[in-house]
């Protein structure tokens, strides 16, 4: 047997051991690589340019678990007003999510959008942009912007989008070993659902006043998304 032959062997035998290892580990013990998200809790203020921050509360959310497994840790609402324009924050920490805006519209928020478009922005990601009637204020068209932003730093609006983003990771042996121990996530299934609203008979100019509010939080948000 070639010196080369003996080298490859012996690596194969300790992968096959160290495999051995980590599937006897994981039967004696179910909950192994299982991770239970830290609490976390939105701030009473996001700053966002231009506007100026009225007020904020926290909303109710469900503690059971939706049947895609899907479940909501936070959640808050933060109001702004621009001269007579009065923009809303809606913003839902997500934990097991498959990003799927549309869904998440019709589950939670309970309303079908008379029109929708998802625009895309280099570097960014994708938003949803809708508009639906509003009988509360007096029929009058909500223009609305939803999200779902990353912890990897990509904005979606798509199942399918939410899986190009996690196939992308790789894996690596400290990341396999953090995710052993419960202290990592080999596919990081959260995100930080944001909606952003305004009437448009406020402003002609409503889609990219949302749009840039939305830029802005992105930003705002990349250095402190919410650790595992």
């Amino acid at each position: 047997m070639s010196h080369e032959s003996k080298i490859r062997n012996g690596f194969l035998a300790t992968i096959s051991v160290a495999i051995a290892l980590i599937t006897a580990y994981a039967i004696a013990d179910p909950q192994v690589g299982n991770h239970r998200v830290a609490d976390f809790a939105f701030p009473d203020e996001i700053p966002l340019a231009n506007w100026d921050s009225l007020s904020s509360e926290s909303l109710a959310i469900a503690t059971d678990l939706n049947e895609d497994g899907e479940s909501i840790e936070a959640a808050r609402r933060y109001l702004y007003r621009q001269n007579e324009l009065n923009l809303m924050l809606e913003i839902r920490y997500l934990v097991g999510t498959r990003g799927n805006i549309a869904s998440l519209l019709t589950e939670y928020l309970e309303f079908s959008p008379a029109t929708q478009q998802v625009k895309k922005i280099k570097g960014v990601g994708s938003y949803l942009l809708v508009e639906y009637e509003n009988s509360n204020q007096g029929k009058e068209t909500v223009n609305y912007l939803s999200s779902c932003l990353t912890s990897f730093g990509h904005s979606i609006v798509e199942q399918k989008e939410f899986s190009e983003v996690l196939n992308q990771v790789k894996l690596t042996p400290e990341l396999f070993w953090n995710w052993l121990w419960g202290k990592d996530s080999l596919r990081d299934r959260r995100c930080l659902w944001v909606s952003l609203s305004l009437v448009s008979g406020q402003n002609e100019s409503a889609h990219e006043d949302l749009e840039q509010a939305w830029l802005d939080l992105h930003q705002w948000w990349q250095p402190r998304f919410p650790e595992l």
